[in-house]
C-alpha cells in the first residue's frame, strides 16, 4: 500500500508515554500515514529530535492541538489528559473523522457517575451513547461500525480481561476484588519526570484506596454484562518498575462445582484471540512476559476459600492498557486484521 492510499492519521497529545508509543506504533504500521502529532510542549519540534530512538518517523513537527491539519486527517487519536476529548471529538465527527479517545472522557455512560469520579460536568452527553467501549475481546463487532471509541484504561483492561469468561459464564456472582499493580508510568510522564521516580525507588505503596476512577468504569461493564448489581472493589497500587500491570482478582461465587475445569472455560473463551493468552499447569504470569508487547496473560486458581476463583493477569498498562489496544480498535474500525502493525 502506497502512501497515497494509506489512512491519514493524527494525534493530538503525543508528549506523554501512551502518545509516545502510538506514535512508534502508527509510524510503522504498514496501513497509517501520520501527518499529524500535537504538543503544546514540544511545539515546532521534530518528531526524529524528540524521539530520536525510533526508527521509520515521519518528517513533520510538533504542532497545537487546534492545528487545522487535523482536519485533513481520517482518524484522529486522543491521547489527552480528560476534559480534553469531549471538547474536541464531536468536530472530528461532524467532519467525518473517526475518533480514538484513549481518555476517560466516553468511558462512563452515566453523567452524573461521571461527574462524581471526575468533579466536572460532561459536555458533551450526545456522543456518551455514540461512543463504543473498545475492549476488542467484549466488543469487536460494535467497533467494526464505530466512528467513536473509547479505549479503556489500563487498570479496567487487565481486570476485564480477567473476568470476562467467569462474567458471561452461568456461575452466580457473590463479589469481585480486584488487587491491581502497576508500573509507575501509569501516572504519566509529569508525575514520573518530577518525584515518582526518586519516590517509588526500592518502595511499594497503595495509593486510592478510599475510591479510584477505574473502579466506576470496571463495575459498568461488570453490571452490564451480568445485567445486575455486582459487589465490586479495587484497590490499585504502584511498584518500582516502569511498565506493565499485575492483578490479582478474586471472585466469590456461589456453588463452584468441584469439577468444573476453569482452565478449560478460559481457554474455549479466548480461543479465538490473537493476544490473550492462558497459562496452563504451574505457570503463572510475569511482568517481563508482557512488557513491550500487546499480550495479556492469565493464570486461573481455586483458593482455600471456598467458591472463590483467582485470577491472576498481566498487561503492558501502555500497550494493551492504552496505545496497542487503541492500534487493535483502528484496525477492527479500517476493516484491518486486530494484529496488523502489533506483532
Amino acid at each position: 500500500m502506497n502512501s497515497k492510499n494509506k489512512i491519514k492519521i493524527g494525534i493530538v497529545g503525543g508528549s506523554g508515554y501512551a502518545g509516545e508509543e502510538l506514535i512508534r506504533l502508527i509510524s510503522l504500521h504498514p496501513n497509517a500515514d501520520l501527518i499529524a502529532v500535537s504538543s503544546r510542549d514540544l511545539y515546532g519540534k521534530s518528531l526524529q529530535s524528540v524521539y530520536d530512538q525510533m526508527h521509520n518517523l515521519p518528517k513533520i513537527n510538533f504542532v497545537n492541538p487546534d492545528d487545522s491539519v487535523f482536519f485533513e486527517c481520517e482518524v484522529v487519536f486522543l491521547a489527552t489528559p480528560h476534559g480534553f476529548s469531549m471538547s474536541v471529538a464531536g468536530k472530528f465527527l461532524d467532519n467525518g473523522i473517526k475518533v480514538i479517545d484513549l481518555s476517560a472522557d466516553f468511558r462512563i455512560t452515566n453523567p452524573e457517575s461521571w461527574k462524581n469520579w471526575y468533579e466536572s460536568d460532561h459536555t458533551a452527553l450526545g456522543l456518551l451513547k455514540k461512543a463504543v467501549y473498545g475492549l476488542t475481546e467484549l466488543n469487536s463487532e460494535r467497533i467494526k461500525k464505530a466512528d467513536l471509541v473509547a479505549v479503556p484504561g489500563c487498570y479496567p483492561t487487565a481486570s476485564l480481561l480477567g473476568l470476562l469468561p467467569i462474567l458471561e459464564s452461568d456461575l452466580e456472582i457473590d463479589s469481585i476484588i480486584v488487587d491491581a499493580k502497576s508500573g509507575i508510568s501509569g501516572a504519566g510522564r509529569a508525575k514520573v519526570e518530577s518525584t515518582l521516580s526518586d519516590e517509588i525507588v526500592d518502595d511499594f505503596k497503595a495509593y486510592a484506596v478510599d475510591g479510584h476512577r477505574h473502579l466506576p468504569e470496571i463495575k459498568q461493564a461488570v453490571e452490564l454484562i451480568c445485567k445486575k448489581e455486582v459487589k465490586v472493589n479495587f484497590v490499585p497500587h504502584l511498584i518500582p518498575t516502569m511498565r506493565g500491570i499485575f492483578a490479582s482478582i478474586y471472585v466469590q461465587v456461589n456453588d463452584l462445582e468441584e469439577h468444573l475445569d476453569l482452565e478449560d472455560m478460559f481457554s474455549s473463551y479466548y480461543k479465538d484471540s490473537l493476544f490473550v493468552e492462558i497459562l496452563k499447569d504451574k505457570n503463572l504470569p510475569s511482568l517481563k512476559a508482557v512488557r513491550g508487547n500487546n499480550n495479556c496473560n492469565i493464570a486461573i486458581r481455586r483458593t482455600s476459600i471456598p467458591d472463590q476463583v483467582l485470577i491472576l493477569v498481566t498487561i503492558d498498562n501502555l500497550l494493551k492498557g492504552a496505545s496497542g489496544q487503541a492500534v487493535e480498535c483502528f484496525n477492527l474500525m479500517e476493516g484491518f486484521d486486530a494484529s496488523t502493525g502489533l506483532n
